[in-house]
């Protein structure tokens, strides 16, 4: 008999996180994920909220981690010594999660204790793993399991914050899987191909639950969602990224294939004569002029007439000429593109920067490629290899972890670097960023003059990059008032929403948590407001959050953020114009140069 008791309990245990994990999905499915409160589940399910933050620590988990669950567990540790080893490997793992499954058929009887316990969708290692015994199952979400399933399809569907948390879910799980290829010699880049196998499975994945929410038969989603992975792999499994059409899968390339794929067929243009390219000198005898005349038309070099450049972009209008930039880079050796690599093009503050750089470059005559690392050292230095191939005439670069010496063959390939970020450690390199210290010590000091005394500080993982120079003013502006800094206020976790969601609850689950945190972005503050709000407290009078770089996002929650505008777009204007010094030449042009755009404190209602 005393054997018994701890079972008793689990079973008890796993009914209570059944009871909270079918309160929650019914809720959601009746009015949205984002609409529903944690302290409102609390209510409906009969327990505490601290209850279902002990089972559940976010609510995202609360809705994947419900049974059945819907992300793919952990990478089971496999030995993948070969690529149909590491297909088959891939697609057990990932075929083993709700939507890529063959659903259950409902039992006949929820309410009765059922036949063959091992039939139910569980957590091998969870506290269902046996839940024999006289306790019944609850009638909820094991009622009718696709019914169940296809709800939550819908809610997932509907919600950003979830579809957010399965990108970074899956993307969790790129290093364990370039690990394994790189242990088993599979493949020459590891991370590249981890990140496209990942991609394949998350395709398949959420193809299966899109088709789910759309009514589709659950049978057909899964096998939808299976034949997508299943098609991706075999392409993968032979070290080849999925394409519409696949070349041969060995041996060189003959001389006259070569040719054909440096110059394929060229489809007819308007006023093309059997497909003929249109040239710069026919566009010349049309309008009665000569080339060059056309070529300062185009460039805008030296002026031309009125009525001759009219002439000019009649006949090309006519023409459908299009200026050949392979040839004008051969003959001018410059591509005309600047490379700008980030670290999060989903965060809105790097578009914003973006659009800053090609408002000056694009009048200029250049265009940008666009490179995301997600702040990744090594990501960081294959775009700079990347950006170098591709022979661009001009490199931005916003800084995370990347090195002085990772610069170098930049640098060394005579190609202008401007750093948005960091400090200036060496020649060749201008760098243009926010006074990030002096913005987080301003944004210190408002909390401070609020009367917040225990203020936290949610960071980037290491501290590197711009976010250290911010936790440098913000630990300078607490010593200046007199205040204390506390290591454990500082909180190191991912740039994102969700970042700064388990950032701020890692505080708040302090013996004494702060009654205020500084976040080194707003998307992280925003995390931290859906935690706030997860949990009952109401911003700013339980706590005060305050977040860095004024995005479009931060005046449209609820309580709308209070924060220090970094302006992005007027960063990346000057780092446009920057460039484009370094690109003229003069001397005076190419000594390093650092451009620092002030913060500025905007105050709202969240602190």
């Amino acid at each position: 008999m005393p054997e018994q008791v701890p079972d008793r309990r689990e079973r008890r245990k796993a009914l209570t996180r059944r009871s909270i994990a079918d309160t929650a999905q019914r809720l959601f499915a009746e009015r949205g994920f984002e609409a529903v409160t944690v302290a409102e589940i609390a209510v409906a399910a009969d327990v505490a909220a601290k209850t279902i933050f002990n089972y559940f620590p976010t609510k995202e988990q609360l809705f994947f981690d419900a049974e059945p669950k819907l992300l793919p567990p952990d990478l089971p540790d496999a030995s993948w010594t070969s690529p149909e080893t590491l297909r088959q490997g891939l697609a057990e793992w990932a075929c083993a999660t709700a939507p890529l499954a063959t659903p259950a058929a409902p039992p006949t009887n929820p309410t009765r204790p059922l036949a063959n316990p091992a039939a139910l969708p569980t957590n091998p290692t969870g506290p269902l793993a046996n839940p024999a015994g006289p306790l019944a199952i609850p009638a909820g979400s094991l009622a009718n399991p696709a019914v169940a399933l296809a709800e939550r399809a819908v809610v997932y569907r509907d919600s950003p914050l979830l579809r957010a948390h399965a990108r970074e879910a899956f993307a969790a799980r790129e290093a364990a899987v370039a690990r394994a290829i790189e242990a088993a010699h599979l493949a020459t880049s590891p991370g590249v191909m981890a990140a496209l196998l990942l991609a394949a499975v998350r395709e398949a994945w959420e193809s299966a639950l899109l088709m789910l929410a759309d009514k589709g038969n659950p049978g057909d989603a899964a096998a939808h969602g299976r034949r997508i992975l299943m098609n991706a792999l075999d392409l993968l499994s032979r070290n080849r990224a999925p394409v519409r059409t696949p070349r041969p899968p060995s041996g060189p390339l003959d001389p006259q294939e070569t040719l054909d794929l440096l110059n394929p067929p060229k489809p007819a243009r308007r006023g093309d004569r059997g497909g003929e390219r249109v040239s710069i000198v026919r566009v010349a005898r049309v309008a009665g002029v000569s080339a060059t005349t056309v070529s300062h038309t185009l460039n805008g070099r030296r002026p031309v007439a009125a009525e001759t450049r009219d002439r000019v972009l009649e006949a090309i209008r006519q023409l459908g000429y299009r200026p050949n930039v392979l040839a004008r880079g051969l003959r001018t050796n410059r591509s005309q593109t600047v490379g700008l690599v980030i670290p999060d093009i989903t965060n809105p503050f790097y578009p914003a920067l973006a659009r800053g750089l090609q408002d000056v470059l694009r009048p200029a005559g250049y265009d940008e490629i666009i490179s995301n690392t997600d702040g990744d050292r090594t990501r960081e230095r294959a775009a700079i290899e990347q950006m170098i191939a591709r022979q661009v005439d001009g490199l931005a670069f916003a800084v995370f972890h990347t090195h002085a010496e990772d610069l170098n063959p930049a640098i060394e390939a005579g190609i202008p670097v401007v750093r948005l970020g960091g400090t200036l450690v060496q020649d060749g390199v201008d760098l243009v960023h926010s006074d990030d210290e002096g913005g987080a010590a301003e944004a210190t000091r408002y909390l401070l003059a609020r009367g917040y005394r225990r203020i936290g500080f949610i960071c980037g993982p290491g501290a590197e990059g711009p976010a250290a120079e911010r936790v440098s003013g913000y630990r300078s502006a607490l010593l200046a008032a007199g205040v204390a800094t506390d290591p454990e206020l500082v909180a190191y976790t991912h740039f994102s929403r969700h970042g700064g969601a388990a950032g701020v609850s890692r505080l708040l689950d302090l013996p004494e948590p702060p009654d205020a945190v500084l976040c080194a972005n707003d998307l992280m503050a925003i995390g931290a407001l859906d935690a706030a709000g997860g949990r009952g407290l109401h911003v700013p009078g339980d706590l005060a959050v305050m977040g860095f770089d004024d995005i479009d996002a931060a005046s449209l929650v609820r309580p709308r953020l209070t924060t220090m505008a970094n302006p992005a777009r007027e960063i990346g204007r000057a780092c446009g114009m920057r460039l484009l010094e370094r690109l003229s030449g003069e001397p005076a042009a190419l000594i390093p140069t650092e451009i620092v755009i002030p913060a500025r404190l905007v105050e709202r209602e969240s602190a």
